[in-house]
């Protein structure tokens, strides 16, 4: 009986050795609050709606927990989410507070700045306009462009009304003729300048370039 106090004494050494571990990494993981810019996602865009002018980014975030678990987030374990389904033509302000920041278990948003974000919607719309078939040079000496054409000559464009009704025309790839004694005949890809604004349907157009020469 009187070895009881010594009995497993190694056991007993290793497990006040873990207890201590333990108090020490409880003690050390404080709780605290940490400000972090994060990306704003933006989400159920209603049909037949576009954005106008530049979606917000990120905002400011206030989170709270402990030091452990700040020290382990990585690049887009936070999102600030905006739902647009009650989104509608004209300009919009969304609030977003901290039950719209998504964070891992442990953490807690505590603060959103800024808490409200205006954004302007309009009407998507659709309009055909005209193909400018682009070329560059000259046919060779003793030779003529005697007619360029798209086939088709037109094509649909959508996007926000405003932005829509200013477009004239969508725009080939330049077609090069400099030195060329024959017609040419090249399916290209056309574009639009004007953001937001898209081509609808096939990106590509037929060019036709008749070239002939010049009669003396």
């Amino acid at each position: 009986m009187a070895m009881w106090p010594v009995r497993n004494l190694r056991l007993k050494l290793v497990s006040v050795c873990i207890a201590g571990l333990l108090w020490m990494v409880v003690a050390g993981d404080r709780v605290v609050e940490r400000v972090l810019r994060v990306p704003v996602e933006l989400q159920d865009m209603p049909a037949g709606l576009e954005l106008v002018g530049p979606a917000p980014e990120t905002v400011d975030v206030r989170v709270r927990g402990s030091s452990n678990a700040l020290a382990r987030l990585g690049p887009g374990d936070i999102a600030a989410v905006i739902d647009l389904k009650s989104a509608r033509d004209g300009r919009r302000v969304f609030t977003l507070g901290p039950t719209q920041v998504l964070v891992p278990a442990g953490l807690e948003t505590v603060q959103v700045s800024p808490s409200t974000i205006s954004m302007e919607f309009e009407e998507t719309v659709t309009r055909r306009v005209p193909v400018d078939v682009r070329t560059d040079g000259e046919p060779a000496q003793g030779f003529r462009t005697a007619r360029v054409i798209s086939v088709p000559d037109g094509v649909e464009i959508s996007g926000p009304a405003s932005v829509v009704a200013r477009v004239t025309s969508v725009g080939t790839e330049t077609v090069s003729l400099e030195g060329r004694r024959e017609s040419v005949r090249l399916s290209v890809p056309v574009g639009v300048d004007a953001a937001l604004v898209r081509v609808r349907g096939p990106q590509t157009v037929t060019v036709v370039v008749t070239i002939e020469a010049v009669k003396r």
